[in-house]
């Protein structure tokens, strides 16, 4: 929260120069990047200072391995471009001095503002039992069993699944586990299986927000679909998960099989 209030102080004192915005290797929360990015050339044009800014979107992977599609890549790099946001890729910060990003071969951005998104770890205390990658994620199996572990499950943030971090994802992984464990304990096997896919909106403001649908552990391209219905959609989704009684989530505004293609623009 103070790193937050931070950046929105330095934002107010910013009518000028470059702005990064990026994420450091290993930050799994490529979201708020993208959506920062939009929010920023946004206010700016409010501002009447946009052709005073040049904005950097920083990535520390090569191009089009953030998202594992193509598609995906494709639908935000136009995106950025609509709005002259620069998007730099395979740019691994590693260190920053005032005013400098540096990475760890060299390469150096300078900056007027800046907003990283630092790197993700694993449960330190669960690197010392053995049940963990090197970057103490919790090893879990399918149905959310630690690997290793009799009568031991894991969900959420701290787990070893690959792709980003989000929310729907920790609240899939806590049905399966409840599910799997309530059986457990009535001495049968699993019942409920996992699947890793991401869904997810990032929202421009207008008709280039994104909204992507992959299954991480398969190997079918993303659905990919553009418009301002998906930033409505988003909007809506967070109303009900702060405890409204809309019920509406992106899996109802997902048209997949009705539409029938992987690529959709919806205005």
């Amino acid at each position: 929260m103070d790193k937050a209030l931070h950046f929105g102080k330095a934002l107010a004192s910013f009518h000028e120069g470059r702005a990064i915005i990026g994420q450091c290797p290993g930050a799994r929360l490529p979201i708020p990047v993208y959506e920062t990015a939009f929010a920023l050339s946004r206010l700016l044009e409010e501002r009447g200072e946009r052709e005073r800014v040049r904005i950097t979107v920083v990535s520390p992977d090569p191009p089009g391995s953030q998202w594992g599609d193509t598609e995906v890549t494709h639908a935000l790099t136009n995106a950025l471009s609509s709005h002259q946001i620069e998007f730099l890729p395979d740019f691994p910060i590693e260190r920053v001095t005032p005013g400098a990003a540096l990475t760890s071969n060299g390469h150096a951005i300078n900056f007027n503002l800046l907003m990283l998104v630092p790197p993700f770890h694993g449960a330190s205390a669960a690197s010392y039992l053995g049940i963990t990658n090197r970057e103490s994620y919790i090893n879990v199996d399918s149905a959310m069993r630690v690997n290793g572990v009799d009568r031991m499950y894991a969900i959420g943030d701290c787990v070893n699944f690959s792709g980003p971090k989000l929310g729907h994802m920790a609240v899939r992984q806590g049905e399966v586990a409840a599910a799997n464990l309530a059986a457990e304990l009535a001495g049968h096997g699993p019942v409920s299986t996992y699947i890793h896919e991401m869904r997810l909106v990032i929202e421009e403001g207008g008709r280039d927000s994104v909204y992507v649908h992959k299954d991480l552990w398969g190997n079918e391209a993303a659905t990919v679909k553009q418009g301002r219905f998906w930033a409505w959609a988003k909007h809506l989704q967070e109303y009900s998960w702060e405890g409204s009684e809309l019920t509406m989530g992106l899996e109802c505004c997902d048209q997949e099989k009705v539409n029938g293609g992987n690529y959709e623009r919806i205005s």
